[in-house]
């Protein structure tokens, strides 16, 4: 069985910020497939407004561009994740190569449809409200025992055993995991995320940039997203939990009330858990068989 979780901080519901999360699966006898991806959110102004404040919000909101590039090329991962996952799987035995699959499947994902729209809509990126559409994502097929999972930036995957045990978990390589050092930029010097200045540094030379060291992967449809695609595999029981999120509701994977909630199957209030403690935005995809 596979269930699905997406939650929306109660702020950006009233703000009226569109959804960016996306999620896809497939199931059959013998396999699960499962992806997530986030949207990375867009600039709706130059100078951004200040949203720790409700003013700030609803005009962040308002400016925002609506249907989202971010989430389009979003649902275009999670659409073609499955569908390349899908129809390359020829022998369900060979569960150790599907590492390679899972890898090959985020690079189609990112060299074809999501590169095709930003070749149409953003040929000449400002890296500012014109900055490429890409997005965060995180994959997995569960057979025979294995799981064989991918992700890049903040997006991952874990497992619960059946008492509701966290056991497996990937790490977090996100942007905020590199802003300690990022800042310390000499160019950055007095500028913060509302300067569209700093925003430009960051995603122009910080962003799917190997030759920096603190630099953080998006897919973007550049090749240069490539070496921040984080795949594996691990063992998973029949009667564990897998679990792929995006970072919004990364938090709440560690709170007793969730590992109960999943030991008991309990998705209702799981959701309610969810919707209370959401940051922005957040989507799980579970499956237990």
């Amino acid at each position: 069985m596979i269930t699905t979780i997406t939650s929306k901080n109660f702020w950006d519901k009233i703000a009226g910020h569109p959804t960016e999360d996306s999620y896809n699966y497939y199931q059959d006898y013998f396999k699960k497939i499962m992806t997530v991806a986030d949207g990375v959110t867009r600039d709706p102004k130059e100078i951004l407004p200040d949203t720790s404040k409700l003013f700030g919000k609803l005009a962040f909101a308002f400016n925002y561009p609506n249907p989202s590039p971010a989430k389009i090329v979003a649902d275009m991962f999670t659409r073609d994740f499955i569908n390349y996952a899908r129809f390359f799987i020829e022998d369900p035995s060979q569960a150790t190569i599907l590492t390679d699959l899972v890898r090959d499947s985020f690079e189609k994902c990112n060299n074809s449809s999501i590169l095709r729209h930003n070749l149409t809509n953003f040929r000449s990126p400002d890296y500012v409200t014109k900055d490429l559409a890409g997005c965060v994502a995180a994959g997995a097929i569960r057979i025979n025992g294995k799981v064989n999972w991918g992700f890049i930036s903040d997006c991952g995957a874990a497992i619960f055993n059946e008492k509701g045990d966290l056991t497996f978990k990937t790490e977090d390589e996100g942007p905020a995991k590199h802003d300690e050092y990022i800042w310390q930029d000499k160019r950055l010097k007095n500028l913060d995320w509302k300067n569209p200045n700093a925003r430009r540094i960051i995603r122009r030379d910080y962003r799917n940039n190997s030759n920096q060291p603190y630099s953080f992967g998006v897919l973007t449809g550049e090749r240069n997203a490539m070496p921040y695609i984080k795949t594996g595999i691990e063992e998973i029981k029949p009667n564990d939990f897998l679990v792929l999120y995006t970072d919004g509701l990364e938090p709440v994977l560690h709170l007793g009330q969730f590992s109960d909630n999943l030991r008991k199957k309990d998705f209702r209030r799981l959701k309610r858990l969810c919707d209370k403690n959401v940051q922005t935005e957040g989507t799980l995809v579970v499956n237990f068989d």
